[in-house]
């Protein structure tokens, strides 16, 4: 078993306990899986370069006071 499976059945252990979530055994390989699959977009995410410009924050719609 690699080092990074062994690091996600410790943080799906350490998580379910913190938020009180019960995994049922038959279950913990697709959560595991999951989120395998998650790290690996992240890390495609992260790896993407982007400018000073592409992560500025669009602007937020608020709707005019009644009056």
């Amino acid at each position: 078993m690699q080092d990074n499976q062994k690091d996600m059945d410790a943080y799906i252990e350490a998580g379910s306990n913190l938020l009180d979530i019960r995994i049922a055994p038959e279950h913990r390989p697709g959560v595991k899986q999951f989120l395998l699959l998650a790290q690996d977009m992240a890390k495609t995410f992260d790896s993407a370069p982007l400018d000073e410009t592409a992560s500025a924050l669009a602007p937020v719609f608020r709707l005019p006071d009644p009056e």
